[in-house]
Formats: C-alpha cells, structure tokens, sequence
C-alpha cells in the first residue's frame, strides 16, 4: 500500500502542515527519475520515481545539489503553497501555489510524472511521458456504495484488503484505514487496524522509516551482489593465471638440456665439422635422459652455436625464476581474495556491508581494475615480487603512460638506441629499488624494442620529471636528463 491513494492522502495531509505558506524557491533534478523541490527555510522533498516503488520524503539537501543539478521548471518564481492535497480518486498529490500555479505529482505505475501548470502553460518533468489532462483536472469527492466500485483500491487490495484488515465490511475498512497510521507487514506498507486517532505525524514517521529501510535493503542486495560478483570474476581470473603458468619441471628439463647442449658442443668443439646441421653426441659424454644428437645452426660456427644454446639456458633459468615468482604472487593473490570472499559471506546487513567496503577498499579496487579493464588500459602491466612494471604498448600509450599515469618519482625506463616501449616502474612510496626488480624492467625495456633480438642492449633510467615532450617531434618523442645506462638482456617472454 506505499502507493496506494490512502497512503498518498495521508502523505498530503502531512506536506499540508509541513509546507504551507512555504516558498518553493526551485526544483532540480541531480539523478534519473528523481525531482527535488527546494523550499525556503523547509526540509527538501524528494520525489522518486522509479524503481524500487515511486515515493516522496523529505532529505537534506545534498551538498552535490548546487554543482551538479539541473533547474527543472525554470518558469517556477519563488511561489508561496496556498494548500496541499490529493485528487479525490487520482494518485496525485497536487500543491496548489497562492499565484493560481500547481504542481502535480503524479504516482502513476510506468507512468509517474511531475507536472507544472501555469497560466494555461504545462510542463512535464519527464517530457516523453505525458499525462492524461482529464486525470488532472480536480473534481469533485465521490461517495461510493461498495469496496468494488472505490477507484481508489486497486484489483490486488479489493481482493486481499479483507484478509489483511480482518473485515469485509466496506465502512469498516474505510474507517480502519482513516486511523491507521501504517507499518511494515511481511515486507509491504500496509494500513493496519489501530486504537486511537489518527496522528499525522506518527504516520509519517513510519512511512520514511518503511522507505529508507526498503531502499537501504535494496541497496544492499545489488551492491553485495556486485561485490560478490567482482570478487569471483577476480578469482576465476587468477586461476586461469595459474594455470597458463608453464609446469617447473618441464622448464627446468628444458634448461638442463639447454645447458647439456653447450657444454658437450664446447668439450667436443674441435670433432666438430664445418657447420653441420647436428652434432652426434659421443658416447662419453652421454647423459641419461637426454637426446644423443645435437640441432645445430648451419649460419653459424660452432662458437655462435655454443653461445647459442649457454643463452637459451640462461633465458629458460630466468623464465623459471620468474614463473615461480609469478606462481608465489598468484597464489598469495588468490589466497587474499578467497579470504575476502568469506568475510563477504558473513555480512548480512548494510551498514556491516559499508565498513566491510571501508575496510577492503584497497584491495577491491585492484579487483576492479583487473579483469576486463585491463585491455582497454594504455600499458601492460607486470608485477615482480610486489612491484609494478608498466610497458607502453604503442606510440600514444607510451605519451600517455609517461606524462598522464606515472608519478613524477616513478623510475621511466627507455632502450638507448631505437624505437620501443616507454617502461615505468612504480615505486608506489618506496625509496629503494632492488638491483635484481631494475634489471627485470630494463629486460622488458629490451624486449619491447626494435632491438629484442640483440644479446646485451642499453637501456637508459632516470625519473619521470626528468623526462619531457619533445616540441614539434612526433607521438611519444622525448627528451630526458640524469640517466644512468644499464646492460640489460631481453626478457624472453613476458613475466
């Protein structure tokens, strides 16, 4: 019944005694379906008109109110409310102003509106939903014979208002419903049966404690439904992480063959021919486990080949290192989160919910921006025991990664000579960089350039504000002083 007419009747009757003789000074609008009326030296009313149910109560006026709102009915000037009322079968509220203009507020289902007549002129607050005229224009109070022929009950209550009320007796349900003073029943508003007469403001006290208790019940479904929806988008994620990440063993079999490889090519580098295509490997220096016969390079001797396979062994050593690594921050991650998503598990109301929001606000936040957001972000992003390594992914990116995201104290990292990825790496607060965290940002420097397939490249570091635009040059062209040169060797994959 929070809709019904007996309930906005009783509404009117309380904004007759609140606003009367007040001073509309405006009505804004600063969210969808809702329109606030701002009145001078009175609390605001709001009327919403939208989901969950459509309601008017008062608010403070929000501090976002003056910035961000747009004036609705800009003709209204400061009118004083000679009266306010409801239409004698109509769900409308109607504040009728001293100067002959009226405000309609019209709690219609799919088709609630705000109306503003004025000197034969009418507005809608909601322009694409116009409002029958004849259903506003005021006419005189009916006597009805029968709880069949009452406009003012809609087919649900004329079929359930007995039950509820204990009587079928048409007056007598008039009257209970002139008393009541309303509350909660099995989560509706309903006019209950009551001693006494009716007191406005006990009415109305129930009435707002109804609407802010539904919305605030409301609000904590969606919004735990989302977080709990984040949560486990983010724990799907890092399993599918998890499980991209190649198995240790079959890398660490890879590196012992790698290296197998170059020392068996170096011990026998003088039985070897002129660039074959393999290399037999000699009983002697055969191990179990590991192919007899060597691949070899014929656009290579057999020091290129050699060097070859050291670097392949090197390459696949760091690759193991950092998928460890990489596996131990996942794990960690995931930990975090199914421990997030059990606290989650134990809220039940919405002011537990908002703490619990306060409380994990870090950690929610880099859920929110890992999944999907993560293509549509300008850099990639590689994380190496808790640090952050960001890498351009083109021209405009590098521009914006460098001069729009960085901090000014983050280290920028660039190969010295060619084209490739500006390289940012976060230091999120901290003084000191570890030697080892450098270098791995100076490899992916190198892999993402025009020189990722040299052995050792030059990688230039320094902080970001001593990086600038070059005037005139191209997209992400700079200048930069105070770098220090590293020898870096290109990541052979991404960590």
């Amino acid at each position: 019944m929070i809709n019904s007419w007996f309930t906005l009747e009783k509404c009117a009757r309380y904004f007759d005694g609140l606003y009367r003789d007040a001073v509309l000074e405006r009505c804004i609008s600063f969210r969808k379906n809702e329109l606030m009326m701002l009145f001078r030296d009175r609390k605001p009313l709001l009327v919403h008109l939208g989901a969950p149910f459509q309601y008017c109560t008062t608010v403070r006026e929000p501090l976002s109110a003056k910035r961000e709102s747009i004036r609705i009915f800009p003709g209204i000037e400061n009118p004083v409310v000679e009266s306010v009322g409801i239409l004698p079968a109509e769900r409308v509220i109607r504040f009728q102003f001293k100067n002959a203009g009226r405000l309609s507020l019209v709690f219609l289902s799919n088709r609630g509106n705000v109306v503003y007549e004025q000197t034969g002129e009418t507005e809608y607050f909601k322009k694409h939903i116009q409002i029958d005229p004849e259903i506003l224009q005021k006419g005189p109070a009916s006597a009805y014979a029968s709880l069949e022929e009452d406009p003012r009950f809609s087919l649900y209550w004329k079929r359930n208002i007995a039950a509820v009320l204990g009587t079928k007796d048409y007056s007598r349900i008039l009257e209970i419903l002139q008393r009541s003073v309303g509350g909660e029943m099995n989560g509706r508003f309903v006019l209950q049966p009551q001693k006494g007469e009716f007191d406005p403001d006990r009415f109305y006290a129930n009435y707002r404690k109804f609407v802010s208790h539904f919305l605030q019940e409301s609000r904590f479904r969606d919004e735990y439904k989302s977080l709990e929806g984040q949560i486990t988008a983010e724990l799907e994620r890092l399993q599918r992480q998890l499980g991209t990440i190649r198995m240790e063993a079959d890398l660490e079999q890879r590196a012992l063959q790698y290296r197998n490889y170059a020392d068996t090519l170096a011990a026998c580098r003088y039985q070897i021919a002129d660039r074959p295509d393999a290399f037999e490997i000699p009983e002697l220096y055969r191990r179990e486990g590991m192919p007899q016969s060597i691949p070899l390079k014929t656009d290579r001797d057999i020091a290129g080949n050699i060097d070859h396979y050291y670097a392949l062994a090197r390459d696949t050593e760091i690759r193991i290192a950092a998928e460890r690594r990489r596996r131990e921050d996942l794990r960690a991650e995931y930990a975090r989160f199914e421990s997030l998503y059990r606290s989650l598990k134990k809220i039940s109301a919405y002011p537990e919910l908002q703490d619990w929001k306060k409380a994990q606000a870090g950690q929610l936040s880099s859920a929110a921006r890992s999944p999907e957001n993560t293509e549509k972000r300008p850099y990639r992003e590689f994380l190496v025991d808790g640090w952050r390594i960001w890498v351009g992914k083109s021209a405009r990116d590098n521009e914006e990664l460098t001069f729009k995201l960085a901090a000014k104290t983050d280290l920028w990292l660039h190969v010295r000579y060619g084209t490739g990825s500006h390289v940012i790496l976060k230091k999120d607060g901290k003084k000191q960089v570890p030697k080892e965290i450098l270098l791995q940002a100076a490899a992916l420097a190198a892999r993402f350039s025009e020189q990722k397939h040299s052995g050792l490249v030059t990688v230039v570091c320094t902080e970001r504000k001593y990086v600038s635009k070059i005037k005139g040059a191209g997209t992400g062209k700079v200048r930069y002083q105070f770098e220090r040169d590293i020898l870096a060797e290109p990541a052979s994959t991404d960590l």
